[in-house]
This record gives C-alpha cells, sequence and structure tokens, in this order.
C-alpha cells in the first residue's frame, strides 16, 4: 500500500464502478458479513469477556476498573475512527482504498484479543482495550464509508436493514455461543477471534472497490468540514444521546443480572451467565426483526425521520421496565423493547447518515467523524456509570438505566428537525 505522489505514475487503481447502478447481492452479502465481524469483536469483548475479566482482575474494584478500561479505550475509539477513515480516502492501492487498513485492523484486533487475555493488572487491561479500540477501527473506519462508495441511495435502506442485523448477530452469538455454549476464557476468546476472520475474509478477497474519486486527492486530511452542515450537525447529536444510552445498558447489563435479588432468588446465583445470555438473545430476536423491518419499509415510503423518534420510545421503554420491574419476566420484556428499539435505530440511523453526506468522496473522513458519536459514549457511559454508581452507594442499577432512558428519548426525538431527509 502506497501513496501516490505527485511526481511519479499513480499505482494500478480498480475499476471505477457505477456509483448509480444496484450493488450486487454478493456485495451486500460481503459487506454485511464484515459488519457482523466487526461487532463480533466488540459485543461479546464489552458485555461479557471484559466485565468478566475486570472481575478477574480486581474482583473488589471490578465496576470502577470496568468503567476505566471503556473510558480509555472510548478514547482510543475516536481518535482511531477517524484517522483511518481520513487515511482510507487517501490511499491509492492495486487492493482498494479500504481493505488494505481493514487487513491491518483485523491484525491489531487479534493482538489485543491476546494482551487482553493474559493481563493480569489493571493497567494491562487498560493497554489491551486501548489495543483493540485502534484495532477495531481501523477494520470500521474504511468498512463504514464502503456504503456510500458503493451503493446507490435507492437501496441504502436494504443494505442499511442487511448491515442492521450485524449487531443482533453478534449478540446472538455472545448469548447463545460465548456465555452459554463455551466455557473458560481461552476457549472463548479463541472462537470469538476465530469468527471474526471467517466474516471478514470474502470482503477481503472478493468485494471490488469503486475507483477514488478525482475530488478525493491524493493526501489524507483531518477536517470538521461536515459540521458546517446543520443536518450533520443533528444526526451527529442523535446518535452520540442514543448511543449513551446503547452503550450503559451494554456496559452493566451482566452486572444487573448478578446483583438483581429477585433475578437471583428466582434462579440461582450458579444461573447468572445463563440469565444474562437470554436476555441477550431476546435483545437479539427482536432488534433483528425491527431492523430489517424498518430498513426495507423506510426505502419503500421514502422515509427515515418518523423510524428513528419511533426506535428512541422504544429504546426508552426498554431500558425503563429494566428499572421498574427487576422480577422475571420484566428484565427480558425490557431487553425486548431495547432490541427492537436499537434494531430500528441502527438500520434506520445508517441509511440517513449516508444520505447526508456533505462530500460523498471524502465518506471515509466525515463517516469516521459523525463515528465520534459512538465513540464519546464510550467515555461517557462510563463516567456517567461510576457517579451513579457511587451515589447510589453500589446498591442498584435502577438510576442508571433510567438515565439511559432519558438519553435514548432526547436522541429519537432530536431527529425530527433533519430537513434534507424526509
Amino acid at each position: 500500500m502506497s501513496f501516490s505522489p505527485d511526481d511519479r505514475p499513480a499505482e494500478p487503481r480498480p475499476a471505477a464502478v457505477d456509483r448509480s447502478a444496484p450493488v450486487s447481492k454478493g456485495t451486500l452479502a460481503c459487506l454485511t458479513l464484515a459488519q457482523t465481524a466487526v461487532f463480533v469483536a466488540f459485543v461479546p469483548l464489552l458485555n461479557f469477556l471484559l466485565p468478566l475479566k475486570a472481575e478477574d482482575v480486581d474482583p473488589a474494584g471490578k465496576v470502577v476498573l470496568l468503567s476505566q478500561a471503556a473510558l480509555w479505550g472510548g478514547a482510543a475509539c475516536g481518535l482511531a475512527n477517524i484517522v483511518f477513515g481520513s487515511l482510507s480516502d487517501a490511499t491509492r492501492s492495486r487492493f482498494g482504498r479500504r481493505r488494505p487498513w481493514i487487513a491491518l485492523g483485523l491484525l491489531l484486533t487479534l493482538a489485543a484479543y491476546a494482551v487482553i487475555h493474559g493481563a493480569e493488572t489493571g493497567l494491562g487491561l487498560i493497554l489491551g482495550v486501548v489495543l483493540f479500540q485502534v484495532g477495531l477501527n481501523a477494520v470500521f473506519g474504511p468498512l463504514v464509508a464502503l456504503l456510500p462508495d458503493l451503493v446507490p441511495d435507492r437501496q441504502k435502506g436494504v443494505a442499511s436493514a442487511l448491515l442492521g442485523t450485524a449487531q443482533p448477530t453478534a449478540t446472538l452469538f455472545t448469548s447463545l455461543v460465548v456465555a452459554i455454549l463455551l466455557s473458560g476464557s481461552v476457549w472463548r476468546f479463541a472462537v470469538t477471534g476465530a469468527a471474526i476472520c471467517l466474516l471478514l475474509t470474502p470482503l477481503l478477497l472478493w468485494v471490488r472497490e469503486p475507483a477514488a474519486p478525482p475530488s478525493a486527492g491524493p493526501r489524507a486530511r483531518f477536517s470538521l468540514e461536515a459540521l458546517r452542515s446543520s443536518d450533520f450537525r443533528i444526526a451527529f447529536v442523535s446518535r452520540l444521546l442514543v448511543q449513551v444510552a446503547v452503550a450503559m445498558n451494554a456496559l452493566y447489563l451482566l452486572y444487573y443480572v448478578q446483583q438483581s435479588d429477585p433475578l437471583i432468588e428466582r434462579f440461582g446465583v450458579d444461573s447468572v451467565d445463563t440469565v444474562f445470555g437470554w436476555l441477550l438473545a431476546a435483545w437479539t430476536a427482536t432488534s433483528m426483526v425491527a431492523g430489517i423491518v424498518g430498513g426495507v419499509w423506510s426505502d419503500r415510503i421514502e422515509r427515515r425521520k418518523v423510524f428513528v423518534v419511533a426506535s428512541g420510545v422504544l429504546l426508552a421503554a426498554g431500558l425503563l421496565a429494566m428499572a421498574a420491574f427487576p422480577a422475571w419476566p420484566g428484565p427480558l420484556v425490557g431487553q425486548a423493547l431495547f432490541g427492537a428499539g436499537l434494531g430500528l435505530y441502527s438500520t434506520v440511523d445508517i441509511a440517513l447518515v449516508a444520505q447526508i453526506l456533505p462530500r460523498p468522496e471524502r465518506a471515509g473522513r466525515d463517516l469516521g467523524l459523525i463515528n465520534v458519536a459512538n465513540v464519546l459514549p464510550q467515555i461517557a457511559a462510563p463516567a456517567l456509570g461510576i457517579v451513579i454508581f457511587q451515589a447510589n452507594a453500589g446498591q442498584s442499577f435502577i438510576l442508571t438505566y433510567v438515565a439511559a432512558a432519558l438519553f435514548a428519548l432526547a436522541g429519537g426525538g432530536v431527529i425530527a428537525v433533519i430537513k434534507g431527509v424526509r
């Protein structure tokens, strides 16, 4: 891989792709598998493996250690997403603009798994999470840019519906395979790493990238230019608020189950992992259905905003159910509602953002910028979690879920004022 200087012939560029032509089913399948690989990389880690590892390293201070690891990892994530998205915009190679960075990110992610698994101190765990976020975003930053690179507007809802299945699929993998079927840290990390490799391979081998537009230029540039667009700013704020709610649920759900007296009384201490797995399964099932239906329907009626607003309401309802009804089946209903809201939001928001990019030729850079809204919550959520947990004397996570519900409601509602998309 290299950047082509102006004073020598450029390397061979990928053949031009007609961006108005429908994208093939094979390409959509490869994009979906690659998106699933990203979520398989971080959903089992952040929802299950990292909390368990934090508990193993520091049983007494596990909540604070988990929050610190998530906070520093979130900071690395934000920077890496922008950097690798911008670098991929400017890369010129016979392998394409995006794929070389995706391949590098895969290697770094697998290395980070090894560091996290072997960590014996809090500092070692935090450093492993930072490396993980750098590697994962070397994959994710260039990967999300392939949607506007390849998919025309009239297919963005369908494509986003398929991409939206990535998170529920990864959640199902976490609940049924990592949490229930597998036991032992070595097997859980090893199987997850192997799954990531298998899911990314089709994209790396077979997807044909379009040639870079001449206006993209030969240099990677960091810029906040996209924030001049009011629609872009609104989409950024919406995603920021919603992702705070999502991060709070993901980060503390296992500990919620562990500290829920009604759940322990009903199922017993030894069944905590199984209960957690079934909650994730409920979240997964409703997320996948709502995401597919919402994405296809939003294409059909050519509207996005109403789905995003509705998703905020569903997310908030699910989170409030977790706070108000800790006895079974309250948490199950709460996670089912939460999953429906998340699936709907994730799918339609991808399509919406892809349509309002100010400069499509700088998709990697601008999507890297808007993905900071995915990253800042990874800093804000653990910081808020520490404050709320300590203020509540570590008694429960009820206030945490109430706060998360308010963020979700605000995030879904603010999208109503966007003007460039119906």
